[in-house]
């Protein structure tokens, strides 16, 4: 049965804050579901954390922030430990907390965007798949499977489309690695993005779902065709989370004119179409 969920993105900037009242708050406003925004791979209050967790009956996932420091495909050794010591305490922090996945950008640092001639390029793709095959493996140890996130031009030159990421799950050859499709990602670069959705779908590839308006505002506004999208989860069967990722003031890609009244209100629309779709 589909979880829906909600990045703590929406209410808090990192995990540094107090994140514990919003886990019954989110019940509350009928969210089943809870995504951290891993600022960092260690969880403050973690022993709390999921005792409010199993007191609301609330999944969790984890949703990775790469950062420089932290790049997979990095071509300086130093830097790729870097990224997979972050990986593995989010492992860690997963496999406490009983979250199923990990999922966002793991193959790079964000804001990596640059253009490589073909043998530099093919060595980025070739460090981040061979990184990820061997965090893949320790993964599976905490019983947690990832989910490889494409993203926009504007934050990646890695993995721009579900094309990509479906080939880089294919390379990595791992059962536990899967893709997260982000519908707000997919809406700058699929060409296609009901089809790019499918052609995941299809490949029984999808592991972990965003849905997020084009403007990074709540499932069912804005321009995304909502029917369509839901219709093809329904078709091929999805199980997994449904998570929407909104952003409050100082957040990672906070909205510069308000997209609700409040970040309640954004929450509560997200979550009352969803409830439409489903029940």
């Amino acid at each position: 049965m589909n979880r829906f969920g909600i990045n703590l993105w929406n209410w808090i900037k990192s995990l540094d804050e107090d994140i514990l009242p919003l886990i019954g708050h989110a019940a509350e406003m009928g969210f089943t579901a809870i995504e951290l925004p891993m600022t960092e791979p260690d969880v403050p209050n973690i022993k709390a954390l999921k005792q409010e967790l199993e007191c609301y009956s609330m999944e969790v996932s984890l949703c990775l922030l790469m950062t420089a420091e932290r790049d997979m495909s990095s071509f300086d050794e130093n830097v790729r430990k870097q990224g997979k010591s972050y990986l593995l305490g989010c492992f860690r922090t997963a496999e406490y907390l009983g979250a199923r996945v990990v999922a966002g950008p793991m193959y790079s640092g964000g804001g990596k965007r640059h253009r490589l001639n073909e043998e530099d390029r093919k060595r980025e793709w070739d460090l981040a798949v061979s990184g990820l095959r061997e965090m893949a493996e320790a993964a599976s140890l905490h019983g947690v499977c990832l989910a490889i996130e494409p993203l926009h031009r504007y934050r990646t030159s890695v993995v721009n489309t579900a094309k990509q990421a479906l080939q880089m799950v294919q390379d990595i050859g791992c059962s536990n690695v899967g893709v997260h499709f982000d519908t707000y990602h997919a809406n700058i670069e699929e060409y296609d993005p009901l089809s790019a959705l499918e052609s995941v779908l299809k490949a029984n590839k999808l592991e972990h779902f965003h849905a997020c308006g084009n403007n990074r505002g709540a499932p069912g506004t804005g321009h995304i065709p909502w029917e369509q999208v839901f219709n093809l989860l329904k078709k091929y069967k999805y199980q997994h989370h449904i998570t929407m990722e909104t952003f409050c003031e100082g957040a990672l890609d906070e909205c510069f004119y308000p997209l609700a009244a409040s970040q309640d209100e954004l929450a509560a629309t997200g979550i009352r179409y969803l409830k439409s779709v489903y029940m």
